[in-house]
């Protein structure tokens, strides 16, 4: 893999239900105060009864044909939430999925990611549980797209792109689709972030990693002072 593929990873994460940003400046779509874990399941609609429900030859999981498995798009509206998930090692996609859901006993689950197509065996004692303070909220489709992206064009799943930069004296009003929407006006974007405190209110400062550097320094010499939202933003080289 060449090293500009894998200079600036994300952190995003997929798998067949799901998708899990845990980290604790990640925040909800909904409520900016809770830090957050980015479902896929609501942008996928994936079904595990249709791709993750087979167990391997000999293993102790359950034997049902799936019809007893929930529908991944059901989660968050006929059925709550779980706080267990799984998460594919390949491209760190993550999907709600509840005990219940992967058979009795030490059972499991033969699991597909949707997005990149991994397949693996899933235990039943080794989902992975949702952190205090965290809450579940859909995952960004653009995000979903870059990693498919990134699979087609033989990069790392969690490639972000070549050129990160800092983008300062942000508007408080504006939101990190705003920031991607600017930036995107000049060429591919991989990823954009807010910062955020505690409370989940937005520091005026972000994030913005362009996938190539050219672009990323035309963004630079274009944006910085740029106005977006009634302020003028700084746009200078990151230094992480």
């Amino acid at each position: 893999m060449a090293d500009s593929q894998r200079r600036i990873p994300c952190i995003t994460m997929i798998l067949l239900a799901v998708a899990v940003l845990m980290t604790s400046s990640s925040v909800s779509a909904f409520n900016p105060s809770v830090p957050s874990v980015r479902t896929a399941n609501f942008v996928l609609g994936a079904d595990v009864a249709g791709s993750a429900t087979e167990a391997p030859s000999g293993s102790p999981a359950n034997s049902s044909k799936g019809s007893d498995v929930p529908k991944q798009s059901e989660y968050g509206k006929s059925l709550e939430l779980p706080d267990t998930y799984a998460s594919c090692g390949q491209c760190g996609s993550t999907y709600a999925l509840t005990l219940e859901a992967m058979g009795p006993g030490k059972g499991g689950r033969r699991m597909e990611c949707s997005v990149c197509g991994h397949t693996w065996f899933q235990s039943r004692d080794r989902l992975a549980t949702l952190g205090d303070g965290y809450e579940m909220v859909p995952l960004p489709e653009r995000d979903m797209e870059r990693i498919q992206l990134n699979i087609k064009e033989g990069k790392h799943p969690k490639y972000c792109g070549d050129f990160k930069m800092y983008v300062g004296n942000i508007s408080f009003q504006s939101t990190e689709e705003d920031l991607f929407e600017i930036f995107q006006s000049i060429g591919p974007v991989g990823d954009a972030i807010l910062v955020r405190d505690d409370t989940g209110k937005p520091r005026g400062f972000g994030f913005v990693t362009m996938r190539n550097k050219a672009d990323g320094e035309k963004a630079m010499e274009e944006l910085d002072g740029a106005d977006l939202n009634g302020r003028n933003l700084n746009v200078r080289p990151s230094n992480n």
